[in-house]
């Protein structure tokens, strides 16, 4: 029976870290600082249970945690994060404590499902589904991750067509990534948006759009961000750069697009061997079969 009620315990700690993640109302210290002592304790109460008791559990798990995640993997699992897009909604810390829930809830379930078998078999469960705890979070974050750079290599030369045409109209760099922000949507144009209110907030052009290189880790939005950057500091009119770099980007998808192709026939090789070749062969030697096996009764 404990272990029934720790397995449960355990798996439905997953949603209920899943709803302490999500942005919430979090100026109760605020609210706390400006109400006078007598309705300290109304204030407080006032508060949802998430707030006084689930947040405060999940930053404790959260920092023990980080302190003993080492200094390699919390750096990859940031810029995995960064990449996916999560950074904002999952700090390194939330993703910290959600795998450490995943992994208990495991192992708890993978005893709690093999109580009754042997001891080999418990211990293989135990193992494997802390095992999946373990590594389903990076894969999805990875997952996601791959997806949207897909999305944002694929939508960089329509995104490029845009700009070189709001640059030969007359309009500015910023004023162009702006137009084509409110008129755009996609993670390419929220990266630009995003830059470009960093540049209105003081940041150099130069070091908000190396951002948009870092944020989004693909070979050809670094590419982009350092001609846009030669072509500021040369002095070259931005509308030709814009140009060459969008039939530039254009070309490398025609290619990307060419090896895809190229590469389907030998991905087809292995279903054909395995599953049509097979079929084929019954159909051809099937009735060959039959008659030999006819003529020898």
């Amino acid at each position: 029976m404990t272990v029934i009620v720790a397995s449960v315990l355990a798996v439905l700690a997953v949603p209920l870290l899943g709803y302490a993640l999500m942005p919430g109302d979090r100026s109760a210290a605020a609210r706390f600082e400006l109400t006078a002592p007598k309705a300290l304790h109304d204030s407080y109460l006032g508060e949802s249970i998430r707030d006084r008791v689930v947040i405060p559990v999940i930053d404790a798990v959260a920092r023990q945690a980080r302190r003993l995640t080492p200094g390699g993997f919390a750096d990859s699992t940031t810029r995995n994060l960064v990449h996916a897009g999560l950074a904002g909604r999952l700090p390194l810390e939330g993703f910290v404590a959600l795998k450490s829930l995943l992994i208990t809830a495991g192992l708890v379930g993978g005893f709690a499902i093999s109580v009754g078998a042997e001891p080999r078999s418990r211990l293989l469960w135990t193992l494997l589904l802390g095992f999946v705890g373990f590594v389903a979070p990076d894969a999805y974050v990875r997952r996601r991750a791959d997806a949207r750079q897909r999305e944002i290599v694929a939508a960089l030369p329509d995104v490029l067509d845009q700009l070189t045409v709001l640059l030969e109209a007359g309009l500015g760099f910023n004023s162009a990534v702006d137009k084509i922000a409110r008129s755009t949507s996609g993670p390419l144009v929220d990266e630009f948006a995003r830059a470009l209110h960093a540049i209105r907030l003081g940041r150099p052009r130069n070091e908000a759009l190396e951002d948009i290189a870092t944020r989004t880790g693909t070979q050809e939005v670094r590419q982009f961000v350092s001609a846009i950057k030669q072509a500021d500091g040369l002095g070259v009119p931005m509308a030709r750069v814009a140009r060459v770099q969008s039939e530039h980007m254009r070309e490398i998808r025609r290619l990307h697009s060419e090896e895809q192709a190229m590469r389907l026939p030998v991905k087809l090789v292995f279903p054909m061997v395995l599953c049509m070749l097979p079929a084929l062969f019954v159909v051809l030697l099937g009735p060959v079969a039959i008659r030999i096996l006819g003529s020898g009764l």
